[in-house]
C-alpha cells in the first residue's frame, strides 16, 4: 500500500459526524473535476476521521481514471484502521474497477451493512474486510490511480456521477476492537462534518447501542433513496 505519515492530526478532534439522511450525488464531467469524502464517527472510545478525494484525471467514453487519495487521521484507543470505502450507486453502470498501491476495487459487492454497493475500494482480503495489517492505519495516507470502465452500451462522456450513502469500514475500533461500518458525506457539502445524524452500518458481529440502531435505520433509508429517488448531483468544477 506504501502509505505515507502525514501530521497535523489534531485538527481531526474538531470533526462530527456527517449528515446522510438524505441521498446526495457528485458529477464528474470534465478533466480535473474533484470531490472529497468526510468519515467522521466516535466510537468505544475512540475518534474516527478519514477522507478519500477523488480527482478526475482521465476520461474517454468507455475509461475513466481517478487519481485517488485516502487519509486516515483516526486517533484513541484500538488500532482503528481503514479496511473499505464504497459508492452505493455509480452511473452509468460499470463493468469493472481496478486500484492499485495495495488496493483493490469491485463493482456490485456486498458492504454487509449497507448491503450492495455499486463500487467498492478494499485493501484487506475483500470488500468485508481482512486482516487489520493490511488496513490503512492511524496518521497514514496513501494514493493510488482508480480506474473503472463502463457497461457496454454506457458512455462516460456524458458524466459521472456517484450517489450516497459512502460507506466506509473500520476495524479493530476502540477500547473493544470491534469492526464498525458508517456512511459520510460530502466534504463541500453543507452540514458535512458538523454532527448530527449520520448513517452508521453498525458494528459487525457486535450489539449495537440504542443510539447506534437509529443510525442504522438512518442508514438504511438513505440505502434506499439513494437507488429509488432520482437525486440532483452537485457539479464539480475544476
Amino acid at each position: 500500500m506504501k502509505p505515507t505519515k502525514i501530521h497535523g492530526l489534531a485538527a481531526a478532534a474538531a470533526l462530527a459526524l456527517c449528515s446522510q439522511a438524505q441521498a446526495t450525488a457528485v458529477l464528474f464531467d470534465g478533466i480535473n473535476d474533484t470531490t472529497t469524502l468526510l468519515y467522521t464517527s466516535t466510537v468505544d472510545g475512540a475518534t474516527l476521521s478519514a477522507t478519500v478525494k477523488f480527482t478526475l484525471t482521465s476520461w474517454s467514453a468507455t475509461s475513466a481514471t481517478f487519481a485517488t487519495i485516502v487519509t486516515n487521521n483516526s486517533f484513541g484507543p484500538g488500532q482503528n484502521a481503514l479496511l473499505s470505502f464504497g459508492i452505493d450507486v455509480v452511473t452509468p453502470a460499470l463493468k469493472s474497477a481496478t486500484a492499485g498501491s495495495g488496493w483493490s476495487a469491485s463493482v456490485d459487492d456486498n458492504f454487509p451493512s449497507f448491503k450492495k454497493v455499486d463500487l467498492c475500494v478494499w485493501s484487506g482480503n475483500s470488500c468485508s474486510g481482512g486482516p487489520v495489517g493490511d488496513g490503512l492505519g492511524e496518521g497514514m495516507m496513501s494514493s493510488f490511480n482508480l480506474v473503472l470502465t463502463a457497461e457496454a452500451g454506457n458512455n462516460f462522456m456524458q458524466g459521472i456521477t456517484f450517489t450516497s450513502p459512502y460507506s466506509a469500514k473500520f476495524q479493530s475500533v476502540g477500547t473493544n476492537e470491534v469492526s464498525v461500518e458508517f456512511a459520510g458525506c460530502v466534504a463541500s457539502q453543507p452540514g458535512c462534518g458538523e454532527g448530527g445524524g449520520g448513517g452508521s452500518g453498525g458494528n459487525n458481529g457486535n450489539v449495537p447501542e440504542p443510539n447506534a440502531l437509529a443510525l442504522i435505520a438512518v442508514a438504511a433509508l438513505a440505502a434506499g433513496l439513494s437507488r429509488r429517488v432520482l437525486t440532483r448531483p452537485l457539479r464539480r468544477t475544476s
